[in-house]
């Protein structure tokens, strides 16, 4: 059986990598297996729309500008998070109370910001600000984070901004983006996937045994090369929020 896997989690250079890992793995066995050779060269073809959907936006000064207002959103949102997080444990009669009360309201929309989509993390981070601003403003004086807030929200209106003007600079393209390649390129994956764990029930053989196990190897990697980039950096931003709260 191959490993559930939260395709999310890959940022789009990521994904390409794995997708292109999972291809090699699949084609050295498709001899062997042939019931996966429509679903592979449905993968490849998804896989190198993807590619070149990205080396085009890779040169896009506007996608760029979008990426790192990305990160300086999400750089934002974690230093907001930790900050509240640390005060929770502040002795501060009161403050510990309220901070929980603003540590909830982030947990209601999320928690790991980086494992979203753009799109989901827009949704996330607004609904966390109106929230917080409309709801919880005395929680959020009284733990001193009105500034961090303020500084959230800009980053978010960056981005967005930064986001419509890559849309404007879409509408005027035919080319299709990372955005339109990017699930389908997902979708061929799985598909794949889904072939040959049916291989495994319907025509179980050492070939189909072997490449569940090499695939199920390349995800447990993949995965944990970017679970620890991203808490290596989580880890690295918590540090800084902590040092400038002592």
């Amino acid at each position: 059986m191959i490993s559930s896997l939260n395709f999310a989690l890959f940022p789009s250079n990521e994904l390409f990598t794995f997708s292109k890992n999972v291809i090699a793995l699949a084609e050295a066995k498709k001899l062997k297996i042939p019931a996966i050779e429509p679903f592979l060269l449905n993968a490849n073809t998804k896989t190198i729309a993807f590619q070149s959907a990205l080396e085009r936006e890779s040169k896009n000064p506007l996608i760029k500008s979008q990426s790192d207002s990305d990160k300086i959103r999400i750089d934002a949102f974690m230093t907001f998070r930790n900050y509240s997080e640390s005060a929770t444990t502040r002795q501060k009669q009161g403050v510990p109370e309220a901070a929980a009360v603003i540590i909830a309201t982030i947990r209601k929309h999320t928690w790991t910001i980086q494992s979203l989509g753009q799109k989901a993390r827009t949704a996330a981070i607004t609904n966390i600000i109106s929230e917080t601003k409309t709801k919880h403003a005395a929680e959020l004086t009284l733990i001193g984070g009105d500034e961090l807030l303020d500084e959230l929200t800009h980053a978010e209106l960056d981005y967005e901004s930064a986001f419509k003007k890559v849309q404007e600079s879409i509408a005027t393209s035919n080319e299709p983006t990372v955005a339109d390649t990017r699930p389908e390129a997902v979708a061929a994956i799985k598909a794949l996937f889904q072939i040959v764990s049916l291989q495994e029930i319907s025509a179980p053989s050492a070939d189909v045994a072997a490449l569940i196990s090499s695939l199920n190897e390349l995800i447990t990697t993949s995965l944990s090369t970017v679970k620890a980039t991203g808490t290596r950096a989580e880890n690295n931003k918590k540090k800084t929020t902590d040092d400038t709260t002592k």
